[in-house]
């Protein structure tokens, strides 16, 4: 029998011997998770930022949006009413709202802002008061002339009518005229009273932008930012010009935007550790919390490449080369030469700005590498435990007995577990009671347990392996439908549209497209309200659910704006079932308040045929097609006409 070697020598090199490999794999395995969690964070950062710069810019951009809108509405109604209104005698209500003064200067009269009952007003139907409103007739104009009399007249009234209404979203409405005129809505404040008789109105960067020279696209367009004294307001300006039939440039139609708030939206409200900044497309910096002194001090002319910042300028750099290659799109830029940072950018709509999101790194890498390290010392403590643990077992458990365990060990690294208290009793001569029994039931309830743990988590992976197909399969659904209507969304259009159109090729059955669109609904939103406006397209999307049959797809696409799918259906039987549902959607009543409205809707209808060979292709026929019955007044159908080549 062999003799027992002394333990000490034994425990400490396989002590010394685990130690390291052990060692070995918590580094390799902190390592690993720095990793893994860096990637991980860096992905959903990503997909954070691209969501985030989106909402942002569509979030800026809706005061610049807004003020075009608005520019549109008062230009329609002023060529709307101008061939009316030219050439009626102007006198006396001229005479009335204007008056001249003694240096060949005109100004509205006070009243118009202090405030004056509304020209249609009497005693049985009060119109409301008319105020805020001041006007300036510069030197040299044809004050004297009909014409030109008329058009200040029309220009009060118009702005009189709307500027009222949009004073909630912008600091005033006003109009210019390329002779030298500007009438202005602008509460609290009488800008027509500081004008002064050598005022150049046509010389205002707010005037002459608009000029024929200066916009021969005769489209809205925006002044530089500057600082308004009397506002005490950082704007930019947006200027759209009326011409006439005749092409005479009647008027601009003004809107100041204050920016003030869109800064502080701009400095305070960005995701945690990042932060947010304005440019203009040629380098001008617009807004960014750390150079607020050097803007004020230029008066919003500073350039990005004069500011003495080496991130800053390949930030810049870095995303117009990238705009170069991809176009003005929201995306994101891996910098990593300076800023170390991701840079979000994406345009904002109107003054030509882009809005840009800085999110560095370090961000990033910070939570990694402290799980990294909370894992690194975790794994040494246990380490630790483990190897004093485990000395103290070698000492007083196996080295003496370790002839004898090598046969048990023999089986325990073959995996037989089973049956294996009889094989060390039988094979080692042990009583149940010694040692070398309890060591023994010691390595059946091991095995006992191991095999009950595989057991168990094979059977949670199962069950949660169920539970993730359940939520994707839940995830999936919701990405497909709109949340307001229940009915199926762009995406879930395009998905199913696609299939639709190809297997109608294959099997050469007619497939035709409705797109339809609920005509004035913006006028809706504006008088009613939005709930009232969701109401509308609820409405619309219960007949559409009762009308249609299983096999036909509707989906919201957007807005007030519907598609339905009608598989089987040529284009004459597609066109009589969407005349059907507008006669339908005439006939519903939807509360609004203490009232019932009514809407309509306007149809395109397009047939699938061998010049189309995509779902976008019919879609844009079908649009077309709605195009038309709108130009034809709305509450229409209309259909392009297709070729044959398929059967019902």
């Amino acid at each position: 029998m062999m003799k027992a070697k002394w333990p000490g020598g034994l425990a400490t090199a396989t002590l010394l011997n685990m130690g390291v490999r052990i060692t070995i794999v918590i580094i390799v395995t902190a390592y690993l998770s720095y990793l893994h969690i860096i990637s991980n964070l860096e992905q959903q950062t990503l997909n954070k930022l691209q969501k985030y710069i989106k909402e942002r810019a569509l979030k800026e951009s809706s005061v610049f949006i807004l003020a075009q809108d608005n520019h549109r509405v008062f230009s329609e109604s002023f060529l709307e009413l101008w061939p009316m209104r030219r050439d009626v005698p102007a006198e006396p209500r001229f005479s009335q709202l204007f008056e001249s003064n003694s240096d060949g200067t005109a100004h509205l009269v006070q009243a118009a802002f202090n405030g004056m009952p509304r020209q249609h007003s009497t005693g049985s139907s009060y119109m409301g008061e008319s105020r805020w409103i001041s006007g300036f007739v510069g030197l040299d104009t044809p004050i004297q002339d009909n014409r030109f009399q008329n058009r200040l007249l029309l220009a009060y009234d118009l702005v009189d009518r709307f500027a009222e209404g949009w004073a909630n979203r912008f600091a005033n409405t006003y109009v210019s005229f390329p002779e030298g005129v500007n009438i202005v809505y602008w509460p609290h404040l009488n800008w027509a009273q500081g004008a002064t008789a050598d005022l150049d109105i046509p010389s205002e960067e707010w005037v002459y932008i608009a000029s024929k020279e200066n916009n021969p696209t005769r489209e809205s367009v925006w002044t530089g930012l500057y600082y308004d004294q009397t506002a005490d307001e950082w704007m930019v300006s947006c200027e759209t010009p009326v011409d006439g039939p005749d092409g005479q440039h009647l008027i601009n139609v003004g809107h100041d935007i204050l920016l003030n708030d869109v800064f502080q939206r701009v400095f305070d409200d960005h995701l945690e550790g990042a932060h947010n900044f304005i440019f203009r497309q040629d380098g001008r910096l617009i807004a960014h919390p750390n150079f607020v002194d050097e803007i004020e001090e230029s008066e919003g002319l500073v350039n990005i490449q004069d500011i003495g910042s080496e991130s800053l300028r390949h930030q810049y750099q870095a995303i117009m080369q990238s705009m170069r290659a991809h176009g003005e799109e929201p995306q994101i830029i891996d910098e990593n030469r300076y800023s170390n940072a991701f840079v979000a950018v994406a345009p904002i709509a109107g003054p030509g700005w882009f809005f840009v999101t800085v999110y560095p790194k370090a961000l990033l890498s910070t939570p990694a590498k402290h799980a990294a390290e909370f894992i690194l010392m975790l794994g040494v403590i246990s380490l630790v435990v483990e190897l004093v643990m485990l000395y103290l077992v070698l000492r007083e458990k196996v080295t003496r007995p370790l002839q004898r365990l090598e046969t048990a060990s023999g089986l325990v690294s073959q995996g037989e577990y089973h049956g294996l208290k009889e094989v060390l009793a039988k094979n080692l001569k042990l009583q149940r009671d010694d040692e070398m029994g309890e060591l023994s039931r010691a390595f059946i309830h091991m095995a006992n347990r191991i095999h009950g743990y595989r057991q168990t988590l094979e059977d949670k992976i199962k069950a949660r392996t169920q539970e993730l197909e359940l939520a994707r399969r839940a995830a999936e659904e919701l990405a497909r439908t709109d949340p307001l209507t229940g009915l199926g969304n762009r995406r879930a259009f395009f998905e199913l549209g696609n299939y639709a159109i190809e297997n109608s090729k294959r099997n050469g059955q007619c497939l035709s497209v409705v797109m339809l669109d609920i005509d004035l609904f913006k006028n809706i939103n504006d008088t009613y309200g939005h709930a009232v406006g969701d109401q509308v397209l609820l409405a619309l999307a219960s007949v559409l659910k009762k009308s249609l049959r299983a096999s036909d797809l509707v989906a919201r696409l957007g807005g007030e704006e519907f598609g339905l799918l009608l598989p089987g259906c040529d284009l004459q039987e597609s066109f009589e079932m969407a005349d059907k549902l507008r006669a339908h959607l005439k006939k519903i009543n939807v509360p609004a308040g203490e009232k019932n409205i009514t809407f309509s809707a306007s149809f395109g209808v397009a047939q699938v045929s061998a010049d189309f060979q995509s779902l976008e292709s019919l879609l844009k026929e079908a649009d077309i097609a709605l195009y038309e019955a709108k130009k034809s007044g709305r509450d229409c159908v209309k259909a392009k006409v297709t070729l044959p080549g398929c059967h019902s």
